[in-house]
């Protein structure tokens, strides 16, 4: 074996040693490593929580967690302890390590959230809620206040299920009605009143049924009767009845 191979083996086995002997170096430190660090990082631009009120949870959830050793934090209890608030949807605790210098090791955990995404709001007097695109009730939040279409009067549990979920989808899905307007009101009979952004004027929608052909009917009333923007001519318009638009003039 000529010289040039032998420095070569033997330069392959220092590295495997010292990579060795590195690791079991980090891995007998990792164990003395104290958590001096808390970030939260949320996924989504909107906030319904603070990062602040997230690590007060954690510090309570975790007694005397600044200065805890690292491997001795149990991450899955923190993330169901987050994901117990009412508008966090998933949450994830990772553990990191780094050098503050030469010498010495430090750790901390970092926390990933995803919050709950409402598509409504149900306004009852003081009191509300939002809801996700699967039913569930979301509380209001002093933080944030999300843009959705606004559900008032006789809304009902068994409602939301059967329709108004269905209803927002549909809206959501087309620039033009999600524009047109923001509120809904809801007779005790169960028949949508919507009220428009722009103009006086009441669309007395009736019930869900036939809805898409409904909003195409109301599309063709606003493109070709109000197409000069005369919305403040009318009173309402009524889209209830059974293949006419009814649009009664003030």
């Amino acid at each position: 074996m000529n010289r040039g191979m032998i420095l070569k083996i033997s330069g392959l086995i220092a590295v495997a040693i010292f990579i060795f002997v590195s690791l079991g170096f980090v891995s007998s430190e990792r164990e003395k490593i104290a958590c001096n660090s808390l970030q939260v990082v949320f996924n989504d631009p909107y906030q319904f929580v603070t990062s602040n009120a997230v690590k007060e949870l954690v510090h309570g959830s975790v007694k005397g967690l600044s200065g805890s050793l690292m491997d001795t934090i149990d991450s899955e209890l923190i993330e169901e302890k987050i994901e117990e608030l009412a508008w966090i949807k998933n949450a994830e605790v990772f553990k990191g390590y780094g050098q503050s210098d030469s010498i010495r090791f430090v750790g901390g955990l970092k926390i990933y959230l995803e919050q709950e995404v409402p598509v409504l709001r149900v306004v009852d007097g003081a009191d509300g809620y939002y809801l996700n695109s699967f039913g569930k009730k979301i509380p209001f939040s002093l933080t944030h206040t999300m843009n959705v279409p606004v559900f008032t009067g006789a809304v009902s549990d068994s409602l939301v299920q059967k329709d108004l979920l269905r209803f927002v989808d549909v809206i959501s899905q087309d620039a033009f009605l999600s524009s047109l307007f923001q509120q809904v009101d809801v007779q005790n009979d169960g028949e949508l009143v919507l009220v428009p952004r722009v103009g006086d004027h009441l669309i007395m929608f009736g019930k869900i049924e036939n809805m898409e052909k409904k909003f195409r009917n109301l599309q063709a009333v606003y493109k070709k009767g109000m197409n000069n923007g005369k919305w403040n001519k009318y009173k309402s318009i009524t889209l209830k009845y059974e293949n006419q638009v009814v649009c009664t003039l003030k």
